[in-house]
């Protein structure tokens, strides 16, 4: 794995315990023992990481991907730059980044020109390296016995000497013949000799890798030097994240100015602050650090609960739980008992599953509610302190502090369920039982607003010239993914490799796992043509990963093994440059911004208003409820007039009511014919008449002039039509003439309106309001 020309350290660890070489470190180091762990390092570190001067293959993808393309150059390259090293990738772009294949030859050939041959002895037939005078040591000397008559002349004289007897350089690829006793040319047993006459082959393969990325470990103590190979084997096997020797240099060289004898005599938030780098918190050299310290407390057999539980900050990598929220900070939640019982919880839910995201949001509105506690009852404030009466003046504070009231929920929702749980595991049975949050508690939220974008917008995204200048070929085809399927971002960017199903119809279906709801898979019908974007997208996948993958987007870096998803944020920065780049304007001609979450509001939309019944888009979308469809699938104003417009109206003679679509008053009497509809809605019908218009008629009759209605009204037209002749028969039956010559002219106009209504085509009668009602909800 590694190599060097330096000796190891483990004759150094095991003649130097006994004598005080290593020495016990820290408070970790006391609570296992120095001697355990030494004896665990000692065991485990392999012997190819036991180097002074550590060298990786250049095969390790780890440390680093790839030799440079030049044939000539021995370096290896340390990240990916189309196969450059560092030098000449400067090289390349220096040249104005031309074509990459032609112009590896002219680059070979300034290569081979910086670095010149050993050139022969001038005399002809002499394959010997030069040493004076442009001659070689024999024939040097030879002139100067002859007293250096003329140079020319005399080397013209010369005899060609027979190579019978001479030998080749050892040094490869070197042409001329080499002088006696050391196999080496003149000019590469200087160089030999002034490398302090190395073993030969050490010492070519020391030279062929002197570009090489790598680390020197001589100027730390045999510990500490353990240690740090150590972690770079742990780097080595766990095979997730490029690390490069110049970071792990500059990790050492702190390691060695910090002064410690084992890193675990520092705790990790003390390494954090000494490491921290001013432009970037999470910096590498600084990563390997703490990873090193965690790998050597797992080596020891440490507890990581029993490290992270007592400390202000928890490192959620220790534990295995890092995600997207790689700490939880304690440190500002006051006072202590509640500080204690946020850790006592963070735990719990932590170990039934619940993301370190949201946990961390729980903290906040602890530090919101904590800071209120001391305000009100004082420094000192006890559990006991905790009333009901201080939650609502924490309430009303909320009120004043954050305007927004969708944020103020939030922060009183968690600490309702922050203080559900404390009481119902009696963590701390001093807090009064009244300190509960109720639904009441809640402000009052504003509606949720329409999120789907406007087909003005996508027209501008979905246009083919706009997809086409998309940063990368993943990321648009996840953008057409999101535009044709709505899911959600991280459901998309963790989609399997073998994402497309097919039905017996050989249909294309999307198969994508809700992570929302415990991983449920559903599907989604896609079109040909996208599934045929997927399989591009897969056979590019199988190319990049040989040895398989488990995503179809996979992260462009930390991800060696290519069982990393595609980042979420990472596909955000790309959407917002696309959405630079492209000008996307709104109705208005203003700048516009789009977020991921919006296509699935779009999604939604689209296909309510394609009359989709809801309970098919709640399928489609995975939701759990109508209600949340609902706020997702909005029907859109000219959705309703088609609806009304294919519907057949008749007025209270029983005549046809329409309005040509085409008449200058179209617009606005379907505007009047909404609001009306919205103002009053009658048993058998609607009100025509404007909203600013008094009732004339006690009750809603059919003598009305603003009467309307539709066949949706049939059942209720009959079943008057009945009453009114059941009156009549009674009417009759007792005399009262006026009474049923009323009700025969009602009856009368019944059968005109229900005659129209039975007799309309089936491309008239649309049943509108209580489709439209429940495609609305």
């Amino acid at each position: 794995m590694g190599r060097t020309g330096e000796q190891g350290v483990s004759n150094t660890l095991s003649g130097g315990t006994a004598a005080g070489g290593i020495r016990a470190g820290g408070v970790d180091a006391a609570r296992f023992g120095a001697g355990h762990l030494l004896e665990r390092l000692l065991s485990a570190v392999r012997p190819e990481f036991r180097h002074d001067i550590f060298i990786p293959d250049p095969d390790s993808a780890v440390f680093f991907t790839a030799t440079c393309a030049l044939p000539s150059c021995p370096a290896a390259i340390r990240r990916t730059r189309i196969g450059l090293c560092e030098r000449h990738h400067a090289w390349w772009k220096q040249a104005g980044r031309p074509d990459l294949p032609g112009w590896l030859g002219l680059a070979e050939q300034r290569l081979r020109a910086e670095v010149p041959e050993v050139p022969a002895c001038a005399v002809g037939g002499c394959n010997r390296a030069h040493r004076r005078s442009r001659l070689c040591v024999r024939h040097v000397c030879a002139w100067d016995r002859a007293g250096r008559p003329d140079w020319d002349h005399w080397c013209t004289e010369q005899p060609a000497p027979s190579p019978v007897n001479e030998s080749g350089c050892r040094f490869p690829a070197c042409p001329r013949w080499s002088e006696p006793t050391t196999g080496f040319c003149a000019a590469h047993r200087r160089r030999w000799i002034a490398a302090g006459r190395p073993e030969p082959h050490a010492w070519f393969d020391q030279l062929a890798h002197s570009l090489d990325p790598r680390v020197d470990l001589r100027g730390l103590e045999p510990r500490l030097r353990l240690e740090v190979q150590y972690g770079l084997q742990c780097r080595h096997d766990a095979a997730s994240r490029l690390t490069r020797m110049i970071r792990v240099t500059t990790a050492v060289r702190l390691i060695r100015e910090a002064g410690v004898a084992s890193l675990l005599d520092w705790e990790d938030e003390r390494w954090h602050a000494y490491t921290l780098c001013p432009n970037s918190v999470g910096s590498a050299y600084q990563s390997f650090i703490l990873d090193t310290c965690a790998a050597l407390r797992n080596l020891a057999g440490v507890d990581p609960w029993q490290q992270q539980y007592p400390r202000a900050v928890w490192d959620l990598r220790a534990l295995d739980l890092a995600g997207s929220q790689r700490r939880l900070d304690f440190s500002r939640i006051e006072p202590g008992w509640l500080r204690e019982l946020a850790k006592q919880w963070a735990r719990w839910r932590l170990s039934r599953g619940n993301t370190g995201q949201s946990v961390a949001t729980t903290l906040r509105a602890c530090t919101l509610l904590g800071e209120h506690l001391c305000r009100t009852a004082g420094a000192g404030a006890g559990p006991e302190h905790l009333t009901r009466i201080v939650l609502e003046s924490w309430f009303a504070a909320l009120a004043i502090a954050l305007s927004n009231p969708t944020s103020r929920a939030k922060r009183i929702n968690q600490i309702g369920v922050f203080l559900r749980d404390v009481a119902r595991h009696d963590w701390c049975p001093q807090i009064p039982h009244s300190a509960a949050v109720y639904e009441g508690d809640m402000p009052r939220l504003p509606p949720p607003r329409p999120r789907a974008l406007s087909e003005h917008l996508m027209r501008q995204l979905e246009d083919p010239v706009n997809l086409a200048r998309f940063p990368t070929d993943d990321g648009r085809l996840l953008l057409m993914i999101l535009i044709q399927c709505g899911l959600r971002l991280g459901d998309a960017c963790k989609l399997p490799l073998d994402c497309v199903v097919r039905d017996h119809h050989d249909a294309p279906y999307l198969a994508w796992i809700n992570h929302k709801i415990h991983g449920r898979v559903a599907f989604f019908p896609i079109s040909t043509e996208l599934a045929d974007h997927i399989t591009v997208q897969q056979r590019a996948q199988q190319q990049r990963w040989p040895q398989g993958c488990r995503y179809l987007f996979t992260r462009y870096q930390t991800n060696l093994d290519g069982n990393k998803p595609l980042h979420a944020s990472t596909w955000r920065r790309h959407l917002d440059a696309w959405l630079r780049a492209i000008e996307l304007v709104d109705e208005h001609g203003a700048p516009a911004h789009v977020t991921a979450h919006q296509f699935r509001h779009t999604v939604a939309t689209r296909l309510i208003n394609r009359d989709v019944p809801q309970s098919v888009v709640q399928d489609l979308l995975d939701h759990m409820s109508p209600a949340m469809t609902a706020r997702y699938a909005r029907l859109t104003n000219a959705t309703r007039r088609r609806h009304w417009e294919t519907a057949m109206k008749v007025n209270a003679e029983g005549d046809p009511v329409t309005v040509a679509p085409e008449h200058p008053l179209a617009d606005a009497d379907w505007m009047r014919l909404s609001l009306v509809r919205a103002k009053v809605t009658l048993p058998n019908g609607y009100c025509g008449a404007p909203v600013q218009t008094d009732c004339e008629y006690a009750n809603p009759c059919l003598d009305c002039r603003f009467f309307i209605t539709t066949p949706e009204f049939l059942a209720q037209h009959r079943r008057q039509r009945d009453d009114s002749r059941q009156q009549i028969a009674d009417a009759e039956q007792a005399g009262l003439a006026r009474v049923a010559e009323k009700n025969r002219r009602t009856t009368a106009k019944l059968d005109k309106l229900i005659t129209v209504l039975e007799h309309a085509t089936d491309s008239e009668i649309v049943v509108g309001g209580r489709r439209e009602n429940n495609a609305a909800g």
